[in-house]
């Protein structure tokens, strides 16, 4: 694994042709924004941080000094466990960068009113990340969880989405009393986009 530095600034300079000859006149393009990584540091040996580019974020794993990824086949998916929970990555291989693992974070990146935005926005993540948890929570991208959901194996709690919070607060300027509670989604209307 190369020093810090030189592997940042490495990526910098890939993702920086690929978005010049490869991603021009592309609709999902952020044209506020530009590449540049973030918050790259060692973690038990590899190298981690954050990529910002006008049309994806992503965390970025590297693998350890001697640590041999050259099994892993492009596309598989790993779950690697890291401070605040455990994330899901997939291998990719990187013209002039070589094999690391990804995990998205933003795509597109068309909320981002600037750079400046998208920088606070990785830190923010990073500083997260590093952040020491117990009792993780489960992974929002969890495919398992989605499949026994799916399966109807596995309720879901879901709060009140802003539909329902509008007419909350209309029944509240109304006068009637009004309780948030979650609500069980069923597998039907998981599927069906139903409310039962």
């Amino acid at each position: 694994m190369q020093d810090l530095s030189s592997m940042t600034q490495q990526i910098e300079t890939v993702f920086k042709r690929i978005e010049r000859e490869q991603m021009q006149d592309i609709p999902i393009l952020n044209p506020a924004l530009q590449v540049e990584t973030i918050g790259f540091q060692e973690y038990q040996g590899r190298l981690i941080g954050v990529l910002i580019t006008p049309w994806l974020m992503n965390l970025m794993l590297f693998p350890a000094e001697g640590e041999d990824w050259g099994e892993l086949k492009l596309g598989d998916k790993q779950y690697h466990r890291l401070p605040a929970n455990e994330y899901r990555f997939m291998v990719n291989e990187i013209d002039d960068i070589g094999l690391c693992q990804t995990h998205p974070i933003y795509s597109p990146m068309h909320e981002f009113m600037n750079q400046e935005h998208a920088v606070a926005a990785a830190e923010s993540f990073m500083k997260t990340l590093m952040v020491e948890v117990e009792e993780p929570e489960t992974d929002p991208h969890d495919e398992a969880l989605l499949g026994r959901i799916l399966r109807g194996e596995e309720s879901v709690e879901v709060e009140m989405d802003g539909f329902a919070l509008a007419e909350a607060k209309s029944k509240q300027q109304s006068g009637e009393a009004v309780v948030a509670q979650p609500v069980q989604i069923t597998r039907r209307a998981f599927l069906g986009g139903r409310d039962s």
